[in-house]
This record gives C-alpha cells, structure tokens and sequence, in this order.
C-alpha cells in the first residue's frame, strides 16, 4: 500500500523553508562518468548502524563489494550515533548537503519524502526481483526507497528456562502465555515474561507494543480518521494489562535490563524483534541453539520496523547513487549484505545463509512473519505519528500503573490526540 502523505504539510512547508530549500527540487544527475559512459566517482554512504560492534563492519564489507562491481567507483563511509543521526541527515538534506546514499527508518522516509528531498529510484529497480513489501515505499507511483531491512515481531523462549520448568510446547494465547510464565517462576528462579512498560523508552515501546493491538485487528486510524478507542485497540491494551497484571514481568526493568537476563539464563519469554534476538547469541551464556521462536500469541499479524534505504534528492552522483542502487537490489548485492543483517527481511527474497539457519534455527519464524506484518507508521497520518504515539502510550501507562479502564484510556487518547497534531 502506498504512503499516504497528505498531512503534516505545514510542519513540512517549514522545514522546507528554514532549510533555504532549492534544495527541495531534484537537482539532476551531476555525477562523472567514464568515457564507456559508466558511472564513476566516490559514493557517500550514511548509516548510523556502521558503529554498532560487529555488526557494522559486516554490514559495510557486504556494500564494499559494490567497488568489485563497478571497478570506478569508490565508496565513503558516514556514521554517527542514532540519536544523533536523524537530526544530522534532516538539517544537511534541508540544507542541499548530505551524502549520497542513506540509510533512514520509514518515519523519517515519510517526512522527506514528503518535503521532495529523495531521489526517484523507478530506473535503478526496474526489472529487479525487489517483492512487494516495496510498494509502501512508493509515492503517487514513483519508488523513493527500497527496503535496507524490515525488523519483524515473534514470541521467543530461553529453552534453557524453559525445560528446566518441564515447558514443552511454545504458548499460543495470551492467556498460555501467562500460564507457561506462572510455572517457569513456580519451578526455577528466573522470571517469566518481560516486555518493554517504560514510558522512559517512549520510541522503543509504541514500536514494540503495537503488537498487541495488532494482535486483535486494532488499527490507530481508518485512513481518514482516529480510531484509538476501537473495540480492537481496547482488546488488545486489556491482553497487555492482563500480562503486566499477572506478576510474571520483572516490573521497572528497561529492555537492556531484561534482555541481559535472558542472554543468563534468568528470563524465560519475551516478545521481541529479530536484530535483538540475534544480539543475545553473542557475549552471553547462549547460542541461536537456545533460542526457541513462534508466531507471536495472537490471531492476527504483528507489525514491523522498517529501515530504507534511499538517494538524495540532490547528490551531485546521483547516476553514480542510482547504479549503487541497481547493485542493491540485485542477486550479488542482496547476498552481500545479508550476513549483517541477520534475520531481517530485505529488498528482495534472498534466503538465509545455510550457516545461519543452522546456527540460529529460531530465525525463519521471523521471516514468515514479514508477510503478513502491518508498518508502526498510522495510515494518513504518517508523518504525526510520533506525537498521537506519545498520547496513546501515556494511555497505556495511565491503565497499567494507574488502572485505569483501558477503554477509558483510550477514550481519552482519541479526544487528546487531534491537539497533539495541530
């Protein structure tokens, strides 16, 4: 489904405007050429991922494979901290700077597609085997970004904890959930269950709790309009309420707390993405082996986090940025960066590598689990989801540490949030 962009215009116009923006119309593709007519030059690459250990040095030898490809190119590597990155990349686009080629999550794709700053990328695609999980990508028609990675939701167990509790079989319900998490503290000393609840970790919480509305069917707006206190949405805050009421979560412990606590051998179940999980088979008392996956405990698909990765509106190597592109989505390039990215799914189907699916046989259930999976970003309102979010989560917060009525909550939220939008 494509992006509906039609509001937060006036937030954008600013940004436009503040920015000096000629540097909103697409500035052509100045980059040199060989005397073959091939795209030559140096190519800068943004991404905030390159610093994390490890992983960052995988994922950028995967892209270097792209200088053996196109033997007159050179790539250039930009990175900064996340925190810091998106407000990095916003001001130099603005500013008609940046690299060339970046790395941005889909929140932030919405904005900057929306103020005209990123490259049509049809000519780099065309006759690509990218799948249709791209279209959300695509604006009146024209592809602005391909999918650098799609992070997907499932349930997964410590086996470790679980079979010392005589756990044989991964929960299916929200209420076998509970009861498999009750026996695990009933018959050793780790805990149970654990989810994100801190409102501390307001962006990594309405990405992560979006399950459970989604869980049951919810959804935060029609298209038109605000649905927040839909029957839906109502049934999946009392699911997640019943969780935190059931004394099965470590209560007050961020996510790095009670990530540490599976990786030892403390926790028995989480709800969590597949970046994370394949974080815990490294530095700690597990291996992929001792991981178990299944679909997350609900009727209906969970949601995703999508990473994209897309071209500067006005890169001076924008033929240059537009064959890095073709090389992307290809066979070659798509098997060169799957080792970093681990059991994300991608631009295209490119399986897993049969060492990592051996090692880590948890990964497939997260794969399955990109078909069907719903994007974080509110249809209509794309780029005002992070302020409605911040409405809706104190909600939540006010009905699992207050108690108050879920549908009271959220009744509350759907009144409060127009304002959060202007």
């Amino acid at each position: 489904m494509n992006l509906k962009l039609h509001r937060g215009l006036a937030a954008t116009a600013t940004f436009c405007l503040i920015a000096g923006l000629a540097a909103c119309a697409d500035s052509g593709e100045d980059n040199q050429d060989t005397s073959d007519g091939k795209a030559a030059g140096t190519l800068v690459v943004a991404n905030y991922q390159f610093l994390e250990s490890g992983r960052g040095e995988a994922l950028w030898n995967g892209l270097l494979q792209y200088e053996s490809a196109n033997s007159d190119a050179k790539l250039e590597q930009s990175a900064s901290p996340y925190l810091q990155y998106v407000d990095k990349i916003n001001t130099e686009l603005g500013a008609g700077a940046g690299p060339d080629v970046f790395v941005i999550q889909e929140a932030q794709f919405a904005t900057l597609a929306e103020a005209g700053l990123l490259a049509t990328l049809n000519s780099a695609v065309e006759g690509s085997d990218i799948t249709d999980l791209n279209s959300g990508l695509k604006i009146d028609g024209n592809q602005l970004g391909v999918i650098w990675e799609q992070v997907t939701y499932a349930l997964i167990a410590n086996k470790n904890v679980i079979e010392d509790a005589g756990i044989t079989e991964m929960p299916t319900t929200v209420d076998e959930l509970i009861a498999a998490a009750l026996q695990v503290q009933e018959r050793t000393d780790a805990s149970g269950f654990a989810v994100r609840h801190l409102m501390s970790e307001f962006e990594s919480w309405w990405m992560d709790y979006n399950v459970w509305p989604f869980g049951f069917d919810g959804a935060w707006s029609d298209g038109e309009e605000l649905t927040i206190d839909s029957p839906e949405n109502i049934a999946g805050l009392e699911a997640y309420k019943a969780v935190y009421d059931a004394g099965i979560m470590p209560l007050g412990d961020d996510a790095s707390t009670y990530r540490t606590k599976f990786k030892e051998n403390q926790l028995a179940f989480m709800i969590e993405n597949n970046g994370a999980t394949l974080s815990f088979t490294s530095g700690g008392a597990i291996t992929g082996q001792d991981i178990e996956s299944s679909p997350l405990p609900f009727e209906y698909p969970g949601q995703h986090q999508r990473i994209v990765l897309a071209v500067n509106a006005n890169s001076d190597n924008k033929a240059l940025a537009l064959d890095f592109i073709k090389w992307f989505v290809s066979p070659e390039g798509q098997t060169a960066i799957r080792p970093g990215l681990g059991a994300s799914t991608l631009a295209t189907d490119v399986p897993l590598g049969a060492d990592f699916e051996a090692a880590n046989p948890w990964a497939q259930t997260f794969l399955d689990a990109a078909a069907t999976s719903r994007s974080n970003l509110i249809p209509g309102f794309e780029t005002e989801t992070k302020p409605i979010m911040q409405v809706i989560m104190q909600a939540v917060e006010r009905s699992i540490t207050q108690g108050q009525d879920p549908a009271a909550a959220l009744a509350e939220a759907q009144e409060q949030a127009p304002a959060a939008v202007g």
